[in-house]
């Protein structure tokens, strides 16, 4: 009797340990001069992390260069923000800015006032959502360049639609 219960303790134990370290979804990477690489989780309802994020420059390619107007997206809608973006329509509740550190607020995409994402060396990054945005609504997550609407690298978050 004691052993089984000491069995469904550890069970207990290892469970509660994975909930702190959240869902991964995939790796964060690109093939353009603006290299990035990290590993995206699901924090919690409200939190996206990258795991080990760099960007401009990787282990890789240690060269990158920043990207004039980059900040992380997330969008709503489709599997990538490259169609929607490049046609020029319009983005509002579809296209939700994320830019690190500042994220947690509400930002117009249009907004100049944006911060430009900088260079960061094998960090843990959060990314909290606005409010009125839950993370089953998004699509995918992209380090999105607006001045040139190039996109430096994604992953996908819930299916795509």
């Amino acid at each position: 009797m004691s052993r089984w219960m000491l069995m469904v303790g550890v069970v207990i134990v290892h469970i509660h340990a994975l909930e702190g370290q959240g869902k991964q979804l995939g790796q964060l990477a690109t093939k353009n001069k603006h290299f990035l690489e990290g590993t995206v989780f699901i924090r919690d309802e409200n939190t996206i992390e990258i795991r080990s994020f760099s960007y401009p420059s990787t282990k890789t390619h240690p060269y990158g260069r920043l990207g004039p107007d980059a900040f992380f997206i997330a969008g709503t809608e489709g599997c990538s923000p490259d169609n929607l973006l490049k046609s020029g329509g319009n983005t509002t509740g579809i296209i939700i800015p994320l830019p690190f550190p500042q994220t947690g607020k509400k930002w117009s995409f249009e907004d100049s006032s944006i911060p430009k994402m900088q260079a960061v060396v094998n960090e843990d990054i959060q990314l909290s959502l606005p409010p009125g945005v839950q993370m089953r609504d998004l699509n995918w997550l992209s380090l999105w360049c607006r001045r040139y609407k190039s996109n430096f690298g994604q992953v996908v978050l819930n299916n795509c639609n």
